[in-house]
């Protein structure tokens, strides 16, 4: 027994002297300055133990006992800079909150007693009658939004009603081309109406006329040519040297107090905003007028002679065994179309003003400023389309709206 009391306790002391050199190896291992291995970087300076430092030293939970919280949004600097309020610096700063919405309360019931919204309903009446809609129903004109149009500008008339259906660009001056003969052959059957000339009164022909370029009938130096010739080459083959012929005559001899006659007409029709500078309306400088005007002298002049059309609608004429065909291509391809004046210069494109019946609505058209004649064409038919198609549906509504109601029995 005292033999193995001595292995126990030789045991115990060796163990304890282990234990001593074991724990001078760490601490020497741990603040060594070339055995230190816990980590690659730099070695780290001294720092006093703390509580701290002893928590991070603790191994890392693992997966189960890591649990992230939620994502909040970050607060503002303001608020960082400031530490957390205490749980009783919170309930002392509850009271204020609730005062404040209690001090909010009275004013929020002044504003509701306010008459604020009434004044602005008295507005909002006051504006639907003055609105059109409060009366007669009035329908504006459609613009390009509602039909868009390949030109510079244009404008649809119904003449029965005289409404207008479409505008677009309509007081934008443009030259008229040849739609200024238009004017010229308001004068010219004006002067037939007032008995000072005849259709087979004799006009005729000057050295300037005859040299006058542009679209021309076959006319002859110092021949006379009787009037209703003139007419119908001026209508159909839009004859410039015709033009000049006439207004020759009109002005014994000087064209321009023709010219001075178109403008002075002019006013009086009501075309405020076009000026003429010739009877055929070939290029000049100042020569101008608006899709508006055009409009209001073709209306004017329909209503004066609703005769004229009769030549207006002819697809040719022949003189002197030379026959030229109408440039108004819609007398052959628009049903309804008698008239009336196409015109064309580099500076402005293609013009026209146009006219269309079907049952008892009459449509006139004016267009200006299309890329070429067949872009004219297409362009003054969808507007003649949606003219009548305009014309159509508002017959309809008048219908319906003259209708009386049976009575009850």
């Amino acid at each position: 027994m005292r033999s193995a009391e001595k292995f126990l306790f030789f045991l115990v002391i060796f163990a304890l002297i282990g234990g001593l050199c074991c724990a001078g190896s760490i601490a020497f291992a741990s603040t060594g300055s070339h055995t230190y291995r816990a980590s690659i970087g730099p070695k780290p300076k001294t720092q006093p133990v703390t509580a701290e430092s002893q928590l991070s030293a603790q191994p890392e939970p693992g997966p189960a006992a890591v649990s992230e919280p939620p994502a909040t949004p970050e607060p503002d600097s303001s608020a960082t800079a400031q530490p957390p309020a205490s749980p009783k610096k919170a309930e002392k700063e509850s009271p204020k909150i609730d005062a404040d919405k209690k001090a909010a309360k009275p004013a929020s019931k002044e504003a509701s007693s306010k008459p604020a919204a009434k004044p602005a309903a008295k507005d909002a009446k006051a504006k639907t009658q003055d609105s059109p809609a409060a009366g007669k129903s009035a329908v504006k004109p459609a613009t390009s939004k509602d039909l868009y149009l390949n030109v510079q500008a244009a404008l649809l008339i119904n003449m029965s009603t005289g409404e207008v259906y479409y505008e677009h660009n309509p007081d934008k001056t443009i030259q008229p081309a040849s739609i200024t003969k238009l004017l010229t052959l308001y004068l010219i059957r004006e002067a037939l109406a007032q008995g000072k000339l005849s259709p087979t009164t004799p006009i005729p022909v000057s050295a300037k006329a005859v040299k006058t370029g542009g679209s021309r009938m076959r006319l002859k130096r110092d021949e006379k040519v009787p009037l209703n010739e003139l007419i119908k080459g001026i209508s159909v083959v839009s004859a410039n040297n015709a033009c000049v012929a006439v207004a020759e005559y009109f002005g014994k001899g000087d064209a321009t107090k023709f010219v001075a006659q178109m403008n002075a007409k002019a006013k009086k029709i009501g075309m405020a905003n076009s000026q003429f500078k010739n009877p055929n309306g070939l290029p000049a400088s100042g020569q101008i007028s608006t899709a508006r005007d055009i409009a209001k002298l073709s209306m004017a002049y329909l209503r004066t002679f609703p005769e004229s059309l009769k030549v207006h609608s002819m697809t040719s004429h022949t003189y002197h065994g030379t026959t030229h065909r109408n440039a108004n291509t819609l007398l052959r391809t628009y049903k309804g179309v008698d008239g009336l004046k196409t015109g064309f210069v580099c500076d402005a494109g293609y013009n026209i003003t146009a006219t269309a019946k079907r049952g008892d609505t009459r449509l006139l058209a004016v267009v200006l400023g299309a890329q070429n004649s067949a872009v004219r064409q297409k362009e003054t038919a969808r507007l003649l389309d949606f003219g009548f198609k305009r014309a159509a549906r508002d017959e309809k509504v008048a219908d319906k709206s003259s209708g009386t109601k049976k009575p009850k029995a």
